[in-house]
């Protein structure tokens, strides 16, 4: 939809109610002023357990009953009574291959979630069931992580959704990384939800997470398996595809813990990317969004990984990071500057400078002038800039000052740590402590409920790996824990698990080194964005 002209039709509240719509955009006023939630102007999909209002079938349900926890024709389902689900599912869940039938199973994440149902779609029903559910809640939940900004039709990653169809790979992958992601939905928000509830909903929810595990596992193996072909054969596979299924495989590890894994993935989409043709762009949005998130992955991971371990580098040039960055920065998850994110990757190399190839000295001074790139870089125009731009209009561009200030000031906290030489500056603690004390200002300016909340999990661990003193610390740990309950990815349980091996180091006397470089143990092997 062109957002430069107002919609040529009614919304489909008003299309169906036979009303005189305002057309405005993106939400009707009048569904608005009713009190309803506005189903917009783009195409609508169709969802499975609707009730037939008409014909020889009215009054009926379609073929798959998602039970809602909430909502009313949930109160005397057998989740909130704590016992089975009666559900149609494959009974073989290890290759999704059996005969479909009805047999009374573990709750299925379905019943526990609610939300997305299966896609309906005509063009999807040639997948099975529960393909169709996870590609369902892919496009409801799991984009929504992937942008800063969710927009309608302005999210790039929903235009994965049709070439799963064709690329059993791609579709493979993202069942993977929505099934992941509702198991920790499950487990972590939604048992914090009914915390202190009977034992039996306690239990169900459990299952429920391992289920989605599970089917996660499953086609997690199954992807693994096609990608060998897809990129011996990338010019017939497309190489946006491959592209897309390693960037998943990244947030599959990410969804997962962070660790370990999302290395040989990394490196991987490196080698995909050195191999793109300019004119194979099918969408050059999602290429510019899926490069921009493997760069950010890049420059992230560098900052604790030692030089030899890390084999991407001649993958990623350093000509590229800005440009490429630049292309997705209004709305990308992450909400920081591009020009932070360069200086960020400057400093990793720097921390990282054998003394053959500079001196101290001369890594010194440069480690000053990137701190003082960082502190003059101006974080009020970038974030304004989104106002130009029509379809971010209504970015809080409040929120993107305090998440961008915030991952300003954490560069130059990693810089000060990460260049073991600036230790010798004489203010080197006061500029410490005035930087951290800024952190905890611009994170506690923005909301959890805030679409910005999700881009603050790296400045708030290095806040926490900085932070001596405990009301810090348990100020940290809380933070963490409401991130994980509001965009359910491992990583940030990886997150609380590395900072508490930080402060235990400073507990037994064995602080002696900067946390930066404590973190460059090969044993970490992690990446927190």
């Amino acid at each position: 939809m062109d957002l430069t002209k107002p919609p040529t039709k009614a919304c489909h509240n008003c299309r169906r109610q036979r009303l005189r719509c305002d057309r405005s955009y993106p939400n009707c006023n009048k569904c608005i002023v009713a009190g309803k939630e506005c189903l917009g102007y783009g195409k609508l999909f169709r969802w499975t357990g609707a009730v037939a209002s008409r014909g020889k079938l009215a009054g009926r349900t379609s073929t798959a009953p998602v039970d809602v926890v909430g909502q009313p024709a949930a109160r005397n389902s057998p989740l909130v009574a704590g016992g089975q689900v009666e559900t149609r599912r494959d009974i073989s869940l290890q290759g999704y291959g059996g005969n479909m039938q009805w047999s009374t199973i573990s709750p299925s994440p379905a019943c526990v979630v609610g939300g997305p149902r299966a896609l309906a779609d005509p063009l999807y029903q040639d997948m099975q069931y529960s393909h169709r559910y996870y590609l369902s809640y892919f496009t409801n939940r799991v984009c929504k992580d992937l942008v800063s900004q969710d927009l309608p039709e302005r999210n790039p990653f929903r235009g994965l959704l049709p070439l799963t169809r064709a690329h059993p790979l791609l579709q493979h992958i993202i069942v993977a990384a929505s099934a992941a992601h509702m198991s920790n939905l499950v487990r972590a928000p939604l048992a914090y939800q009914f915390k202190g509830t009977e034992d039996g909903i306690a239990a169900c929810i459990e299952q429920a997470s391992r289920h989605a595990l599970q089917d996660a596992l499953v086609a997690k193996s199954k992807a693994l398996t096609s990608m060998r072909g897809a990129v011996e054969n990338i010019s017939t596979t497309g190489g946006d595809v491959v592209l897309a299924a390693a960037l998943f495989f990244i947030n599959v590890e990410l969804i997962e813990s962070g660790k370990h894994g999302w290395k040989a993935h990394l490196e991987g989409a490196g080698r995909i990317m050195s191999l793109l043709q300019p004119n194979m762009v099918a969408d050059a949005a999602l290429r510019d969004y899926m490069l921009s998130d493997c760069f950010i992955y890049f420059i992230l991971a560098s900052a604790f990984m030692p030089a030899a371990s890390f084999n991407t580098q001649s993958y990623f040039q350093p000509s590229q990071i800005p440009l490429i960055l630049q292309r997705a920065a209004a709305n990308s998850y992450l909400c920081c500057p591009p020009e932070i994110l360069t200086i960020l990757h400057s400093a990793s190399q720097l921390s990282n400078i054998s003394p053959d190839v500079a001196s101290e000295d001369d890594v010194r001074t440069a480690g000053q002038l990137l701190i003082q790139q960082a502190q003059s870089f101006d974080i009020n125009a970038w974030a304004n800039d989104v106002c130009n731009m029509s379809s971010l209009q209504d970015a809080p561009i409040q929120s993107r000052i305090h998440a961008g200030s915030a991952h300003r000031l954490a560069a130059c906290l990693y810089i000060l740590q990460a260049i073991p030489s600036l230790s010798s500056m004489s203010d080197h603690d006061e500029v410490a402590e005035a930087l951290s004390r800024d952190i905890f200002k611009h994170l506690s300016s923005i909301p959890d409920d805030d679409p910005n909340f999700k881009a603050t999990t790296w400045p708030t661990f290095i806040a926490g790996a900085e932070a001596v003193d405990c009301a810090r610390r348990e100020w940290v740990m809380d933070r963490l824990q409401r991130l994980v309950r509001s965009c359910p990815w491992g990583f940030i349980y990886t997150a609380m698990e590395t900072l508490q091996a930080i402060w235990d180091l400073d507990s037994k006397g064995k602080g002696n080194k900067s946390w930066v470089q404590a973190l460059k143990d090969p044993q970490m092997n992690f990446l927190i964005v």
